[in-house]
């Protein structure tokens, strides 16, 4: 996941993580500038406790710091970006994204929701406001990132080539039926009755009874009531025994009976296809959606790079600020 999409995802979760623990008798300090927008002591506070609930969070507090101070600043930077753009989300979009955090919390009625916003020291202006901001930083981003991706199908196609191999492969298959005769591991009189039985069932096969109708009075199989029906089958799918019976060279119809220590299995092999690989048109839309994210990570990484060097960024707290400096050391 992107630097960006994080800090989006962790601007919606702090709405109803704890954001009324910090309290308010804190005095108020200015821990960094963005041209013209603060960034504020109990602002970064919180958001190193939302940024420590991430899935993915580093145990390292240091750590932890700088990412939030990283994530504080873009926003600010794209915040800026939105006044310049005259970009801002509608009534309408807060609404439906109020919508959504309530099913997402599953907060059916708004008894409930109100009752989790006050566990986190929130209003609903105050949901509200902090859902604004997001839906218009997505905005900026939609309109000075995204919209500029440009991924062809010629990019796709190339793609589809250069990674078949390893992530589209298709192993060969075969529509298979079996029949099965189970008899007591290492006893031998009950093995030969299985192989009597097994006689029986391939006599009926020759004399032209149907696959469905001898499995279902001979296997003990799982498959038994639906003729012995596996449905397709991968190769390396079954035991190595059977699914060498199953793949021999050359195709057999009706492979020789295999046995196992406890079992004796007879196939009946129909429409094998051979190895090969997934249509290009069938994973088509799956090579978009990762190019496009390593895409837009690209060019979101180089967006807020341009926005950062252009703007007025100055960190107050000097051990943030030691921090800054030696991320700049090459």
């Amino acid at each position: 996941m992107s630097a960006m999409r994080k800090t989006l995802l962790s601007l919606l979760a702090s709405v109803l993580l704890g954001a009324g623990a910090l309290g308010a008798d804190l005095v108020e300090r200015i821990v960094a500038r963005v041209n013209d927008r603060l960034i504020t002591q109990s602002e970064f506070d919180k958001r190193v406790e939302t940024t420590k609930t991430a899935s993915q969070a580093s145990h390292d507090r240091t750590q932890l710091k700088r990412e939030a101070l990283d994530d504080l600043i873009k926003e600010k930077l794209l915040e800026e970006r939105a006044k310049e753009l005259s970009v801002a989300a509608t009534d309408a979009e807060v609404d439906e994204a109020v919508t959504r955090v309530k099913s997402q919390y599953n907060l059916t009625t708004d008894a409930e929701f109100d009752a989790a916003l006050a566990q986190s020291g929130m209003t609903r202006d105050d949901l509200k406001k902090q859902l604004r901001e997001t839906i218009t930083i997505q905005k900026v981003i939609g309109r000075d990132v995204t919209a500029r991706l440009d991924v062809t199908d010629d990019m796709l196609r190339l793609e589809y080539e250069r990674e078949k191999e390893k992530l589209y492969v298709v192993p060969e298959q075969a529509r298979v039926a079996e029949i099965v005769i189970r008899f007591e591991k290492d006893n031998a009189a009950a093995r030969e009755r299985a192989g009597q039985r097994m006689a029986e069932a391939q006599a009926k096969l020759k004399a032209g009874v149907p696959f469905a109708t001898v499995a279902k009075e001979y296997s003990e199989g799982k498959a038994a009531e639906r003729g012995g029906d596996l449905g397709v089958v991968a190769k390396g799918e079954l035991l190595p025994a059977l699914d060498a019976a199953v793949f021999a060279e050359p195709p057999s119809e009706y492979p020789p009976p295999v046995l196992l220590p406890g079992s004796m299995h007879l196939f009946h092999v129909t429409a094998r296809k051979p190895a090969g690989f997934k249509p290009f048109n069938e994973v088509k839309e799956e090579i978009r959606k990762r190019i496009g994210d390593e895409l837009y990570d690209k060019r979101f990484g180089e967006y807020v790079g341009k926005l950062r060097k252009e703007a007025f960024v100055k960190i107050y707290d000097a051990e943030l600020a030691k921090l800054e400096q030696q991320e700049k050391k090459p």
